[in-house]
């Protein structure tokens, strides 16, 4: 058996509430309206609060604190550790891998792993599959799994609606193939699904090597706290509402096919916090008890590939899940994609 022993989160420093961002939305340009209020922002995402990292801050550095916080909080033995996957859209650098620079700064044995997998909405999922390969395959004991992003540093802040969304924040997640201590979870069976002809459904603007930032790129947001030099998260609401509304409720019959229960088998459902508005849209459209879908985005927003395990977290710290108990999660989003599986308490 495969086993999730520890899981911790962080979020940084900076917490912003809804009037915080609607000011920022009009000191740099944006439409004044009388419709744009706290309460109106609320509604529309189901967010109150989200967090910030300062500039100097990178998707290394919270995964990093996400970790320590873990060790801590569960008293791991990081000489265990063999096998190091971290998981963001926002990498340290081209090269060399994150992961590596975790392994240093965490201080790791150097006769462990370590790879990057760049992904987003659906990250935490991938990163449970391949740690679940790897330890299955024995390639791997106890494998840390950390899922970190930053999207507010490709956000501009007159586009309001991905500001009031995004949060910045990380998690850490040990995995092993031997229970450790009173959280020892199991992970079911798998699903996935990639749809690539959405790439710009969800997407960030010259962030790489097609169409780099270039000079004139950088002159235009020199007023911007970022400067965008990593780029500009965009966003097609529409058809990102329409994608989970298709994909969604057929990925839930999928994970429950895949491993054997019905929906009466599960517990929880913990789906990608993506935006509240859109999940309790689904979980209406799905027919799920409301005591049973869990929608935890108000107070942390959405955390990208952290979303999943910031759900689980609260719901753990809260003692909401007991032994027996069944959690089916999902990730879905950027990429197109999504995927995922049933733990098992």
């Amino acid at each position: 058996m495969i086993y999730v022993n520890a899981l911790s989160t962080y979020l940084p420093s900076l917490k912003h509430d809804n009037n915080e961002i609607i000011a920022d939305y009009l000191r740099f340009g944006g439409a004044n309206s009388d419709d744009i209020t706290a309460d109106s922002v609320f509604k529309q995402t189901g967010v109150k609060y989200r967090y910030t990292a300062p500039l100097d801050e990178t998707a290394k550095d919270l995964g990093n604190a996400a970790a320590k916080r873990m060790i801590q909080e569960f008293e791991t033995d990081k000489r265990v550790i063999d096998y190091i996957i971290f998981v963001s859209d926002a990498l340290e650098y081209k090269g060399p891998t994150t992961a590596c620079i975790i392994q240093h700064n965490l201080g790791i044995n150097s006769n462990s792993g370590a790879i990057d997998i760049l992904h987003g909405c659906t990250g935490w999922i991938y990163g449970l599959s391949l740690a679940k390969a790897l330890i299955s395959s024995k390639q791997a004991s106890n494998l840390l799994l950390i899922t970190s992003d930053v999207p507010t540093k490709v956000i501009h802040p007159v586009d309001l609606e991905l500001r009031a969304l995004f949060s910045d924040g990380a998690a850490a997640t040990l995995i092993s193939n031997q229970q450790d201590n009173e959280l020892n979870f199991t992970i079911g069976e798998f699903v996935f699904g990639t749809d690539g002809k959405g790439e710009k459904y969800l997407w960030v603007e010259r962030s790489a090597t097609k169409e780099p930032a270039d000079i004139e790129w950088l002159k235009q947001y020199e007023d911007v706290p970022t400067k965008l030099g990593g780029g500009r998260l965009r966003m097609d609401s529409p058809k990102i509402f329409l994608f989970a509304l298709r994909n969604v409720p057929k990925l839930i019959q999928q994970i429950l096919a895949k491993n054997q229960l019905g929906e009466e088998d599960i517990d929880f459902y913990v789906l990608h916090q993506a935006n509240g508005t859109m999940l309790e849209f689904l979980r209406k459209r799905m027919k799920i008890p409301k005591e049973k879908f869990i929608i935890s985005i108000e107070n942390v927003g959405n955390t990208v590939s952290s979303s999943i395990p910031f759900a689980m977290k609260e719901m753990m710290d809260k003692g909401k899940i007991k032994a027996g108990h069944k959690v089916l999660v999902a990730g879905f989003g950027i990429g197109l994609s999504w995927g995922g599986t049933v733990l098992q308490f």
